[in-house]
């Protein structure tokens, strides 16, 4: 079983950030470089240079490792490392000036060497506290403390930290399947329907999409895209995007996700926004691919308009939508080639899943750079963010792993758990929490592709952007598409 590392909480990342662009630029200055490459230029190298210390100093810093034999507190002078059973629990709150007292709780191992945790929820750290060997310790403020306190409750134990009516084992009748009663699985749904169920459905479906879309920043969009370009440019492009991002609400609630809605931003398309995480590798793969299938789909039809007619115009839109889906399955998150490309490396491992999701960002912002396109910078920041956020729910996820009786802790125990080394019980923060640890408990139930999945979406991804490449060449020479096949070449 993987092991679970709690790391301090990185807060009030963005100001850090901002002045690193500020410094790298300043720098650039007096370096006697053009100030325009200056700003841009020593701007970037400041942020990339900002976020390698931080991620220097998160990944070398103090950390506690849990796994089932123990836990060990590493990365200062005196390490804590301690089977479950020799750790002594201890709860207290820490003097603060300027506010009400800090909750932490602390472990100490056989030979008093204690660690002090707590969720401070961005307030910074409050007075030292005295450890059990005598020695004064900082309380570390971790960002998933609430969870590395359920494994001590557990595994120490201690669950006299729990009132009486949590203690009990808790009977979720959702959890207990009828006699008889298949599992329920993230696999699309189907049935059959003649013509006119046919026609009805369609109907329903281009009700539904309407309804979900917004139509405020979808009449934004045109305007803006009617402004700078025409009014048919921006018809044509948002009917695509519209589409292209109907496939992925689509395939979101044929898996049993809930969708919050459809947005369209002016010059960066759109985008499909749930409110659940992936339950399965195969679900993230199957909605990701979703999107480009519709939209190639979609494409074919002024293909074969062009066939039919031989009319450029046609063969333009089909080239353009074309190209449209070919980019979305670029290999970078947030793109859609990157989420597909997590699903298939997280099922095979955790390190190979982060090191090509890192090595595609990389790459994007290297050629990106390289030919001039500012865009690349904005999905490449939007790629770190999301990927940021799929390590943490994964290291949330082996914490839960972790613990021997998990189905005895739901969401009012880590509501009560958080309130002991954080934040009150109802504090404006706790709903964010819970929604973090909703997409925790996902990701830790998120099953891997089979062998047989692998293949067959990897076989789907390649197939799909050989077919999408094979139509732009094949209009390539087509007035009004040529355009497009130029930016392959």
């Amino acid at each position: 079983m993987e092991p679970a590392v709690f790391r301090p909480a990185l807060r009030n990342v963005l100001p850090v950030v901002i002045a690193g662009a500020a410094g790298g630029a300043f720098l650039a200055f007096l370096a006697a470089i053009p100030p325009e490459r200056a700003l841009v230029g020593g701007g970037i190298l400041g942020v990339v240079a900002t976020l390698v210390t931080l991620a220097v100093r998160q990944l070398g810093g103090v950390r506690a490792v849990a796994t089932a034999r123990g836990l060990a507190v590493l990365g200062r002078d005196a390490p804590l490392d301690a089977r479950w059973e020799e750790l002594r629990v201890g709860f207290g709150e820490s003097a603060c000036h300027d506010r009400a007292p800090q909750r932490y709780a602390i472990v100490a191992d056989a030979r008093g060497r204690s660690f002090a945790f707590g969720d401070l929820a961005g307030q910074g750290a409050c007075a030292k506290v005295r450890g059990l060997d005598g020695d004064e310790v900082e309380v570390v403020d971790l960002r998933d403390a609430p969870l590395l306190l359920a494994l001590v409750v557990q595994r120490t134990p201690a669950w006299d930290v729990l009132p009486p009516g949590l203690v009990a084992p808790p009977l979720d009748a959702r959890a207990v399947p009828e006699p008889g009663a298949a599992p329920q699985a993230d696999r699309p749904r189907s049935g059959g329907v003649g013509l006119m169920g046919l026609l009805a459905k369609l109907g329903g479906t281009v009700l539904k999409a309407l309804k979900t879309a917004n139509l405020g920043w979808a009449a934004a969009s045109v305007a803006t895209y009617a402004y700078v370009f025409s009014w048919k440019f921006a018809l044509v492009l948002l009917f695509q995007l519209f589409v292209h991002e109907y496939g992925h609400v689509h395939a979101m609630r044929r898996t049993g996700m809930r969708v919050r809605g459809m947005y369209f931003i002016p010059f960066l398309g759109a985008v499909a926004v749930s409110e659940d995480a992936f339950t399965s590798r195969r679900q993230q793969v199957y909605v990701a691919l979703n999107g480009p299938l519709w939209g190639s789909a979609l494409a074919l039809v002024p293909a074969a308009l062009w066939v039919w007619t031989r009319q450029p115009a046609f063969a333009a839109v089909a080239a353009w939508w074309a190209l449209i889906n070919l980019f979305n399955l670029i290999p970078v998150a947030p793109l859609d080639g990157g989420r597909a490309m997590q699903a298939l490396a997280f099922s095979f491992s955790s390190i190979l899943g982060v090191a090509l999701t890192v090595l595609g960002l990389g790459a994007a912002v290297v050629v990106g750079t390289h030919f001039g396109y500012g865009l690349v910078w904005l999905v490449a920041i939007l790629g770190a963010m999301e990927l940021a956020g799929e390590v943490q729910a994964r290291a949330g996820g082996r914490a839960l792993r972790l613990l021997p009786e998990r189905a005895r802790f739901g969401r009012e125990h880590f509501r009560w758990l958080r309130a002991v080394v954080g934040p009150p019980l109802g504090a404006p923060s706790e709903a964010f929490y819970l929604r973090d640890l909703e997409r925790v408990e996902k990701a830790s139930r998120a099953a891997p592709l089979s062998t047989r999945q692998l293949a067959a979406w990897g076989l789907a991804y390649a197939a799909l952007a050989a077919g999408l490449l094979a139509l732009v060449h094949f209009l390539g020479q087509v007035p009004g598409a040529e355009a497009a096949a130029r930016i392959l070449s």
